[in-house]
């Protein structure tokens, strides 16, 4: 009997040895693969070429959410930050990656302007949509990655969870989202065109946005269409520096930087420019690429995040 034990004591000793249980711990536990987080950035494009008859862009048609849809599925997206969008799509948006997954989509909504959509199928057509909310949308899948969300761009205008931008007819929008490795803040925008809006001004709407971000200390990531190339030079010197500023002065990385030209995806003879972005502060960000949508003009971008 006396053997027994102590072949049993070794053997516990042996486990524990191997198993190194009085090694300290070095640094954060990484996530486990259902933990991780992936954010999905696209311009949905449910503005582009906007007309009756149009096929062009995200349509406001069943058929046309549903490809947005796979996109997004098909990145295995926790966050789909998109912009060009509509309200009463990004609802019927949020309903079928519900149907897709079996999970719980929760939607933040950043309204910039009233706008009507077509279904691009005649030109005799009527609206879908007829004078609706659009703007950007957030949508954030709960399940192993994600715990919980919180909006935290609050400012109680327009019944939504965004703030519209100084120069007006453009808004973002932010969550807190509280995971198994700690809570993070995720940002989403749609810059003016440089011909809409004057340089300083639009350099005011990215200081807007920094206002927001830079109060708050979570790790974070900010994305969106920024309307803006940073990559060559350009004539509004403003607002490039004020984007640069995320980088230089508040220590983001631009994590998508060599993943290529994110415009015009369907026809790039037209149009060849880097104006999508994904800046990560705090965060570590794996797997990056620059995907194809079904519909948008815009290439999309994807990343998991991670504790830095």
């Amino acid at each position: 009997m006396r053997l027994a034990v102590v072949a049993v004591a070794l053997l516990l000793a042996g486990c524990s040895a191997a198993s190194g249980s009085g090694a300290p711990s070095t640094g954060p536990p990484r996530p486990k693969p259902d933990d991780a987080v992936r954010v999905v950035d696209l311009n949905a494009a449910m503005g582009y070429a906007n007309h009756a008859g149009d096929p062009r862009g995200t349509d406001a048609t069943h058929a046309d959410l549903d490809l947005l849809a796979q996109d997004i599925v098909k990145q295995n997206g926790d966050i789909a930050n998109l912009q060009e969008m509509v309200l009463p799509a990004a609802r019927e948006l949020a309903s079928i990656l519900r149907e897709r997954t079996g999970d719980e989509w929760q939607l933040n909504w950043a309204h910039a302007a009233y706008s009507t959509f077509y279904a691009g199928r005649s030109r005799t057509e009527r609206p879908v949509y007829d004078h609706v909310s659009s703007g950007d949308a957030q949508l954030i899948r709960l399940g192993d990655g994600i715990q919980r969300q919180r909006p935290i761009t609050l400012d109680d205008a327009n019944d939504d969870q965004g703030i519209v931008l100084p120069s007006g007819g453009r808004a973002f929008v932010g969550a807190e989202i509280t995971t198994s490795w700690g809570v993070v803040e995720v940002y989403n925008t749609h810059l003016a065109l440089a011909r809409q809006v004057p340089d300083a001004t639009r350099a005011k709407d990215v200081q807007r946005i920094q206002r927001t971000t830079e109060s708050r200390r979570n790790p974070t990531i900010v994305t969106g269409d920024f309307n803006q190339t940073l990559d060559v030079p350009d004539p509004s010197t403003l607002t490039m520096a004020a984007i640069e500023a995320f980088t230089h002065d508040y220590g983001y990385t631009d994590v998508a930087r060599d993943k290529g030209v994110t415009i015009d995806q369907k026809h790039p003879a037209d149009d060849s420019r880097r104006i999508d972005y994904i800046l990560t502060r705090g965060l570590r960000a794996t797997g990056t690429v620059r995907f194809a949508s079904h519909e948008s003009d815009h290439w999309g971008l994807a990343t998991t995040i991670g504790p830095g």
